[in-house]
Parts: C-alpha cells; structure tokens; sequence
C-alpha cells in the first residue's frame, strides 16, 4: 500500500473516513505555490479542508507541513475558512493531543480499516504485487520450514516498520534486534516480523541468515528509527531475507488470537519484548490456515 492509495481512498469515498462532513473533492495533489496538497475538499458549510496523507507513524514535522499548506491557501483565497487535517496509519497520543490543541484535526487509519474499504470498492493497491517478495515459495531454497520459529515485534513508536516495509529502494535483507533466546535463535529459522498496537500481527515472513551477533542496521534501515537514540547503535542483531511481504494483507492479532491452537501464542500471554517463541504445531496452523495462498 503506497502512500498514493491512501490518499486515493479518501479522495475517492471520503464519507467512509469523515461520515458526517459532506466533503466534495477539489483535487489531489493541487498545487499551492510551490508546494503541492494532497487533497483539498469543500466541506457543508464551504469551507476548504486541506488533508494531508502519511504512511506509517505521522512524523514530528507533518504539522509544519500541512501549516504551510494553510497559510498559502490563505493567501490565495484570504477571505475563505480553512481546516486542517492529519491523516496517518499511527499517531502518537502526544502528537494527536498537541495537534488538535492548535486546532489541527488527526485521523489515524488503520491498514486493516483501509484494506475493508479498499475491498468494498475493489480498488486495487498500486503496489499490489508486495505480498510476494520471493516467487517460489515450495522452492528448497524459499521454502517456509525451519527448525524453529520466531516473532519479532516492531515497536511502530520506535521504528516506522510499515514505510520500512513498503520501501522498494531498500533492500529485503533486515537487520533485527534479538533481547531475547540469545543462544536459541539460529540460522536457517524462520522470523515473523509483528506489529505492535491496535494494528497487530503478522507484517512480514522472513528467513534468518545469521545467528545472533553484534551489528548496526544498514544505512537504509536506519532512517526508519523515530528516535535517534536508537540509530547508529551497534546491537546484538540478526541478519533476515524477508520471504513474504504482507503489508497490504496482514494476519491480523484478532484472526489469530480467534483461530483454534493460537491462543496460546506466546506474545499473546506477554506482550513486552522483542523475541516470542511459536512452537511447532503453532506455526504448522498458521501455515495452513493463513499462508496457504503464498
């Protein structure tokens, strides 16, 4: 899911988002001196709407983004109202509480109600062809067996896992971090890569290619650290290959939480950590159950 279809969703079926504001579309991307809107609405009472579209966790700077939006918009058309609004997968509660204290409205969009209202309307991502990142999968060398099992969690106020994901210039090799079964987790498993938060569950499948050792991230992962007391650190990490990419098609925590033999999953009974065991018939139910398709 590009950035660009979540701003088409809403351009295209704004009453699924804001229900009761009667918006009708201005445009997308339109242009306000040199800088370009994502989409400019009229609401019920005529006033302009500006929306500006972020993937992943709405960043620090969004908001000096989207006021500059509104001051040039002002200047254009001085005698018109103009509101503002956030939209983003994540925000923060801090940022969504400082924002709407200055009168900036956020709307936080979750992948899964995006991919309800994508499914409701047939609209196809323009990236649709993420799901697979290895196109043979029963091939020995791409194969979904290992000896064992592991979920990393991706904290998304830590690290903005669904741009890093979505990211096609970075490369599928990751570096992940490893706090726990330092002396377990091996090369050859298998690393579910999971989400954290109201979003949660299975983002990524990726194969491990090292055992645990002290690393740094590649440089292109290193962007995606919200805060830069976790960037340029030497940690003790594994090296993954993601197998399957499933940004757009993610096993959420409430189908597995709901499916017989994976209620017990271990991140379920302690949520806390980076590194969660799944045992054999576990992952045996999920592979049947959800990656049969892949």
């Amino acid at each position: 899911m590009l950035e660009k279809d979540i701003e088409n969703l809403i351009a295209k079926y704004p009453d699924e988002f804001f229900p009761t504001s009667g918006f009708q579309l201005i445009g997308q991307q339109v242009r306000l001196g040199r800088c370009f809107a994502d989409i400019i609405f009229k609401d019920k009472f005529d006033r302009n709407i500006i929306v500006e579209v972020k993937r992943g966790i709405l960043s620090r700077d969004a908001s000096g983004q989207v006021m500059e939006y509104y001051g040039l918009l002002k200047n254009e058309e001085p005698e018109s109202f103009v509101e503002l609004i956030l939209c983003a997968n994540i925000i923060p509660a801090e940022r969504k509480n400082f924002l709407e204290t200055i009168g900036i409205e956020c709307k936080e969009l979750g992948i899964n109600k995006l991919n309800d209202i994508a499914s409701k309307y047939n609209y196809q991502y323009l990236d649709s062809k993420v799901n697979k990142v290895s196109d043979n999968l029963s091939d020995s060398s791409t194969s979904l067996s290992a000896n064992q099992v592991w979920i990393f969690q991706a904290n998304p106020n830590r690290y903005d896992i669904l741009n890093a994901l979505a990211d096609d210039e970075a490369e599928t090799e990751k570096h992940w971090l490893v706090n726990r079964y330092k002396n377990e987790i091996a090369k050859g498993d298998i690393g579910l890569i999971w989400l954290s938060g109201k979003e949660g569950g299975i983002y990524a499948v990726a194969e491990i290619l090292s055992n645990p050792e002290l690393l740094f991230a590649s440089e292109k992962e290193e962007k995606y650290w919200i805060d830069s007391d976790d960037k340029d650190k030497k940690k003790l990490r594994v090296k993954m290959k993601l197998k399957l990419n499933l940004l757009n098609n993610p096993i959420t925590k409430e189908d597995l939480r709901k499916t017989a033999g994976l209620e017990s999953l271990s991140i379920f009974r302690q949520s806390q950590g980076t590194n969660f065991r799944v045992n054999d018939n576990e992952w045996e139910i999920i592979k049947s159950k959800f990656l049969r398709n892949f």
